[in-house]
């Protein structure tokens, strides 16, 4: 317990150091040694101790729920952009709206999968499948006409990845 000698408080848990300083839950003496700073105020040790926000909770079967949106999209997006990247090339900026627009639609799918959730692991999860279906789409385009992605394509493929992100971000 805090002790108070004269006109000085001390710490509760290091008795020799004087402050002034309280927990603002439960009013004990903290030194800098042991406060902790919270969104609402000083608090000490026990009280200072912040719990994840629920959005930020992904428990395995959200995580599942949203692989299998993620790859399912990931899949079909790839396929579609497959057949559709040799007839965008001729058209400026047209493979990029296409390869960005795959990115962002990946990103939604996972977070409305996951009903708005989100954290690193779905941040991993969307750019991983945006990478798989740009594979799958350069793959299915490459093997249709002989010609794969150029830089342009690439570029393209990291604003996806970036749209995707910062969707469950």
């Amino acid at each position: 317990m805090a002790e108070e000698r004269g006109a000085n408080t001390y710490c509760a848990e290091h008795t020799e150091t004087p402050t002034n300083v309280r927990c603002s839950r439960c009013d004990k003496p903290v030194c800098p040694a042991c406060m902790v700073q919270a969104p609402v105020g000083i608090r000490c040790r026990e009280h200072g101790q912040a719990k994840k926000l629920p959005t930020y909770e992904v428990p395995p079967s959200v995580l599942a729920r949203a692989i299998a949106a993620g790859i399912g999209i990931g899949i079909a997006g790839g396929v579609i952009l497959g057949f559709a990247l040799p007839y965008l090339w001729s058209i400026p900026y047209a493979s990029l709206a296409a390869i960005a627009g795959l990115g962002y639609l990946v990103g939604e799918g996972v977070s409305r999968a996951t009903n708005k959730k989100r954290g690193q692991s779905l941040m991993i999860l969307a750019g991983a499948c945006v990478l798989a279906a740009f594979a799958i789409g350069s793959a299915v385009a490459a093997a249709r006409t002989g010609i794969q992605p150029g830089l342009f394509d690439l570029l393209a493929l990291g604003l996806a990845v970036f749209l995707a992100v910062t969707r469950v971000r």
